[in-house]
């Protein structure tokens, strides 16, 4: 793969692998279950391209939200943590969702 000498893919290549992702699925407290909706499942996944950035991105249904990042690995992890812990006590209701065809 020809590679720049800052590490970084030359314009025009893409690299071979896949984008790495690891989810982790909301359990919402009583209270905010009941408001939330039941057929649309919620998850926080972290994901990278290259295995250096990470960035976190909130998953509900086909909506999502956009990418915050980028962070290393375990600010990422620590990011997706909190972010899990605020939408299980406050629900998604404060999430900014991105714009698509499909919800708007």
């Amino acid at each position: 793969m020809s590679m720049s000498p800052d590490g970084n893919l030359a314009p025009g290549v893409r690299r071979s692998t896949p984008d790495k992702h690891y989810s982790r699925s909301i359990i919402f407290i009583d209270e905010i279950a009941g408001q939330e909706p039941h057929e649309t499942s919620t998850s926080v996944d972290i994901f990278s391209r290259d295995g250096i950035r990470w960035y976190c991105q909130v998953r509900c249904g086909e909506r999502q939200t956009p990418p915050m990042g980028p962070f290393t690995k375990r600010q990422a992890e620590r990011v997706q943590e909190a972010r899990r812990t605020r939408i299980a006590q406050k629900g998604t209701a404060w999430l900014v969702f991105e714009r698509t065809g499909e919800d708007w």
